[in-house]
């Protein structure tokens, strides 16, 4: 083939509108006399066709000429000209091609192994000059090249680079597999399902193996190493396993070293690692802290350096600040929809004054805080006798109890939530509430009492306790007492006393201690903490409650000040006796595998083939770093990681959800591979858990399949008091495994679980009573890792120790701690589901009729999935009532001497609302309008008439002694009590 010489002379029109003539020879194409040269092969050569006319595209020129003269031969000959005029690069091109297929073919005879994502890169980037080649494969073939030499290997590599590593992968592990069939059939006692095959042949860079409960995870990880050493990928001293607590290590290191030739492997737990890399990276023993291994002294020392500060003269404003003002946090009111949810919140969190009362507003705190720190006597919702010791009662209400009493004053004090304009909250009966404020008032007036005023408008303008002295200073005139005789202020120390009396000082030393674990552990300085704005918990972030988020922040730099204090003599401490905690042996070996000369002064014990981490859904940022520098700082080291997200339940520490569920982002290319097989539950148990904890939609989805199969649902619940649940329980398990041999049934195990430990201190006897079990309890964060035959999981009540827990995480805490999804409860369910996973056979789950939590609630709604036992009161509870006074708590029926009633869930000191059964159906609560109580059954239409003279008591039927007449009388009469309501009316007709 040669260039073709070609010349044409086109038309007057032709020329008048584009050009005259077009020459081609051996330089390129000439346009009236104008040279354009051959373009190379990659620039365009084409004809582009339009309506009337043709382009001529000629490189990074463009020549047009009109339809009808004669052009094809000379665009013909373009074309065949410029590919001549480019042979020689051609040819060049493809014998570089060719060398480039040589070498991958040899580059990838060599790989014998996975394909990682790093490898494809590296591939990639050295042969990405072949894809341009490829491309000339059909002038490749105009020019008579051989071109099926091109049909190949680095073909398919370069135009479709995953692809075709997901197909060489795919194929790659079929015949690992294969070869190691026996390997994975003998390891276990049960021959490994093909997803933990899977895991331990998949070798990606970032491997995340996602473990359900039960589902072999240690088994998986001591596999995979059996599996990198008898393949050939790594010496056994190549390999680290990280493991967080030494039970976990100790059990991993067994199942590790049972297998042959696996002795080197390196099973660490985090801070052993820690400790080890800084001993070796120093030259000498590093002591650790006692503080750090003994919770208990950690406690003390923190407890040691509060009573320091409060001895300390430059430290006692701050003190007396913190302890009078700032104990407890505010929440954001808007949160609470009812003023009995706000009452339920402070029942759970029991918000303590210094006096000792438990109160029931953030404000009243205000005002017993200010009376008890300036040394004035009080009573806090004592009972109202004016005279002679007679009660008074507001009617439809129980026994008046004003807020306060101060004795030396004489004076009663209403605290009342109303703004200027006699205004309440949103969710409080504006009407109702300025008519129970106007009976006080004239009660007062009635008795000649002194009723002294403050209000909530006085708390949002920050005078409440301004306010207040006023009030007391004026009456101290009135009553001709000195102020000084009223206003006798105690010391900080005192006050401290009074909070370590009371048991409220645990509350600063566990917030304390907490809040010095979780800095030390995180990557904050102090100056960083001063920068960080606390909000109020809340469910409201879109509606902020200025007043909480002020008090919020003000009590966060309070505590910060003592913080301060305290990090300082602990930093002191660890370093007068050249010590480390814990938390230093992680920041510290993250800083010295950070260094250039690293593996040189350590001696490059720490270069790792593979980093295996088990329980990865624990892991904190700085434990994450720790892993990455390590794993980075060996090039080829790859990281294998094993966790379940629905098993996450230790963000308290500082563990980070999202580093396992946003894993590819936070440590790179990533195979994920579920395990789906468990082994201990079945299918019925797996059916309820793993519904319960996928209803929250940021948890990974997941379908577990199970090794053991049950005909009945084995989810049971026992609505009953514990002690009955118990009695059921470890009865039905007895004759569950009755028809079993003795021997069978001594070695039947049965776990106890509850949210907190203190929910299990009579196990003791229920361990003697039933001693043909094994029983053993543990709360629900101790049972991770564990497993029983059957399980018992305790109170699961809607309470402050119940099963969601109702304590409020301190807004203190939560400025250091990772965020949480807004599921409700995430946590909490997310520690539920531990409780019910642990379990081989059955789980039963008991709460207390009426006070059930969520989580039951939820559970009743898998109808056939779930067994439901109730106590024998069941049928008197009807769950849509919810009580009348502080419409939050629910009526629950009580047997008592005297027969069936009904109390507030809530709990007497914080709604006392006690109501008689019906006494016609006997099985439902009387609940009072304006006129009559009505029984709450919609099958009994009992009624009785409201007293008109006490508006408490219900008019009743009596019998005169003497007459044997009948008439009606006032329930609250009493006998030879002149004080009860003496009301008696003739029955009509």
């Amino acid at each position: 083939m040669e260039l073709r010489r070609h010349e044409v002379e086109f038309g007057f029109l032709q020329g008048l509108f584009f050009g005259k003539t077009a020459r081609l020879c051996e330089q390129g194409l000439t346009i009236d006399g104008k040279l354009f040269t051959y373009p190379s092969i990659e620039q365009p050569v084409e004809v582009r066709a339009g309506w009337f006319t043709q382009t001529l595209v000629w490189g990074s020129n463009k020549f047009t000429f009109f339809r009808l003269i004669p052009s094809k031969p000379l665009f013909k000959f373009a074309k065949h000209n410029r590919l001549m005029f480019c042979k020689p690069a051609l040819l060049e091109t493809y014998e570089n091609l060719l060398a480039d297929i040589s070498n991958f073919n040899k580059d990838f005879g060599l790989h014998q192994r996975y394909l990682r994502h790093s490898d494809r890169a590296r591939l990639h980037q050295s042969y990405s000059g072949s894809l341009a080649s490829f491309k000339q494969t059909t002038h490749f073939k105009t020019l008579g090249f051989d071109v099926t030499k091109l049909n190949c290997r680095l073909a398919k590599f370069i135009k479709q680079p995953e692809q075709f590593t997901a197909k060489y992968n795919q194929w790659w592990q079929g015949k690992q597999l294969e070869a190691y069939q026996a390997l994975f059939d003998s390891l276990e006692d049960n021959p490994l399902t093909p997803l933990q095959r899977q895991a331990c042949v998949i070798d990606e860079n970032n491997t995340l193996v996602i473990a359900g409960a039960g589902t072999g995870k240690t088994s998986t990880m001591a596999a995979k190493a059996a599996y990198l050493v008898k393949q050939g990928l790594a010496k056994p001293e190549e390999i680290l396993m990280l493991a967080y607590g030494k039970d976990a290590m100790v059990e991993l290191k067994e199942r590790v070293y049972a297998t042959a030739g696996l002795n080197s492997v390196k099973v660490s737990t985090f801070h052993g690692l820690g400790k080890e890399i800084i001993q070796s990276y120093l030259g000498n023993s590093t002591q650790v802290s006692v503080l750090a291994s003994d919770t208990k002294k950690f406690t003390q020392f923190v407890d040691q350096q509060i009573d320091a500060i409060v001895a300390d003269p430059k430290m006692a404003d701050p003190v007396a600040e913190y302890f009078g003002r700032y104990l407890y946090p505010q929440v954001n009111e808007l949160d609470f929809q009812t003023q009995g949810q706000y009452r339920s919140y402070l029942k759970n969190n029991e918000i303590r004054a210094l006096s000792g009362d438990l109160v029931k507003s953030f404000q009243e705190l205000t005002i017993c805080n200010y009376l008890f720190t300036h040394g004035i006597q009080f009573q806090y919702e004592s009972k109202y006798q004016p005279e002679n010791g007679v009660l008074v009662s507001e009617p439809g209400k129980s026994v008046y109890q004003p807020d306060f009493y101060i004795p030396a004053l004489d004076a009663y004090l209403e605290h009342f939530g109303i703004d200027k304009n006699g205004n309440t909250r949103a969710d409080i009966d504006k009407v109702a509430y300025n008519l129970s404020r106007e009976w006080k008032i004239d009660t007062h007036k009635h008795h000649n009492t002194c009723l002294l005023q403050t209000f909530s408008w006085q708390a949002d303008l920050g005078e409440l306790e301004q306010r207040l002295e006023a009030l007391l200073c004026e009456r101290c005139e009135q009553v001709g007492l000195a102020q000084n005789q009223l206003f006798k202020p105690i010391s900080p120390e005192e006050v401290f006393a009074q909070v370590k009396a009371l048991g409220v000082y645990r509350n600063v030393s566990r917030l304390m201690s907490s809040f010095l674990s979780l800095f030390k552990a995180s990557s904050f300085s102090l100056a960083d903490l001063e920068l960080i704005k606390v909000m109020p918990v809340s469910n409201n972030k879109d509606k902020a409650d200025k007043k909480s988020t002020l008090y919020n922040q003000v009590r966060w730099k309070a505590f910060l000040h003592l913080f301060r204090w305290v990090i300082a003599k602990y930093e002191s401490h660890l370093s007068s006796l050249k010590t480390l905690d814990f938390s230093d042996m992680i920041s510290q070996s993250i800083e010295m595998t950070q260094a250039s000369d690293f593996h040189q002064k350590t001696q490059g014990q720490f270069r790792f083939k593979y980093i295996m981490v088990d329980e990865f859904q624990d892991i904190s940022a700085e434990r994450a770093k720790l892993v990455t520098q390590l794993r980075d700082s060996s090039p080829g080291c790859a990281l294998f990681c094993v966790g379940d997200d629905w098993q996450a339940i230790y963000r308290f520490t500082g563990s980070d959800l999202k580093l396992t569920t946003e894993f590819k982002q936070v440590f790179g290319e990533t195979r994920v591979v579920t395990l789906d097989k468990t082994f201990r539950f079945n299918d019925r148990i797996e059916k309820v858990a793993s519904s319960f904890i996928q209803a929250n939609p940021a948890q990974l989805k997941k379908t577990l399949t199970t090794h053991a199969v049950s005909d009945n649902p084995e989810v049971c619940l026992l609505i009953s008091s514990k002690e009955t649940g118990l009695e059921q329980a470890f009865n039905s398990i007895v004759e569950a495994i009755s028809s079993k041999s003795t021997a069978d049934t001594e070695s039947t195990s049965v776990m106890v679980i509850s949210r907190f430990k203190s929910s299990l201190k009579d196990l003791s006897v229920w361990q003697k009573r039933y001693s043909q079990l094994q029983i053993s309890g543990f709360s629900a964060h101790g049972s991770k890792g564990k497993q029983a035959d059957f399980v018992i999981v305790l109170d699961v009540n809607d309470d402050k120790y119940g099963f969601p827990s109702k304590i409020a995480s301190d807004p203190i805490l939560e400025a250091l701690l990772p965020k949480l999804d807004t599921y409700a409860y995430t946590e909490e369910r997310r520690l539920f589901y531990v409780a019910l996973s642990r379990a081989k056979k059955t789980v039963f789950v008991q709460a207390e009729l009426g006070k059930e939590s969520v989580f039951v609630k939820e559970l009743r709604t898998f109808n056939n999935d779930v067994r439901c036992y109730l106590s024998d009161l069941a049928p008197m509870y009807i769950e849509s009532l919810s009580c009348p006074d502080c419409k939050e708590g629910k009526l629950i029926p009580t047997q008592g001497r005297y027969g069936l009633y009904y109390t507030c869930s809530l709990g007497k000191h914080y709604c006392d609302t006690k109501l008689d059964a019906c006494t016609s159906c006997k099985s439902a609560p009387m609940l009072r309008n304006e006129t009559h109580h009505i029984c709450a059954s919609a099958q009994c239409d009992h009624q009785l008439q409201v007293c008109p003279e006490c508006v408490s008591g219900k008019l009743v039927k009596r019998t005169n002694s003497k007459s044997g007449k009948e008439f009606l009388a006032c329930s609250l009469h009493r006998m030879k009590d002149a004080n009860s309501c003496q009301y008696t009316s003739s029955l009509v007709g």
